[in-house]
């Protein structure tokens, strides 16, 4: 919020400023890039117009670094094929962020693409 605030003094105007919440995330996880996409979300719905700012993912990055999504199934036999464990955990990672409130997406892999779409697809059935 703080960097919104700066940012927008330096003349920027709030509608060129997107949020990337996974940053003061590093290496915590993503548990905790979700919880700050909450807070986000719910300081932007009771008017805090620093937080109102679309939320972008950086999901194909920061899910291949994941251990799940580089081990071999010769280290975690229990994990199943390498090459589907990746697309998984990516399209769930973005799955999870969807849900958090994040705006726009950037995938990696078209088939964590195509699984991301089809879960947007199911929550926005009415």
């Amino acid at each position: 919020k703080q960097l919104n605030i700066l940012i927008n003094e330096m003349n920027l105007p709030l509608d060129r400023i997107v949020i990337d919440p996974s940053v003061g995330a590093l290496g915590y996880g993503i548990e905790y890039t979700y919880s700050i996409m909450e807070r986000m979300r719910l300081g932007a719905l009771t008017g805090d117009t620093m937080l109102s700012m679309p939320i972008i993912c950086t999901v194909g990055h920061e899910a291949g670094r994941a251990k799940e999504a580089n081990a071999g199934a010769d280290e975690f036999p229990g994990w199943g094929d390498l090459a589907e464990r990746a697309v998984m955990w990516e399209a769930m990672t973005a799955a999870g962020f969807v849900q958090a409130g994040g705006h726009i997406f950037v995938l990696r892999h078209p088939r964590s693409v195509e699984l991301t779409r089809r879960a947007i697809d199911q929550l926005m059935k009415k």
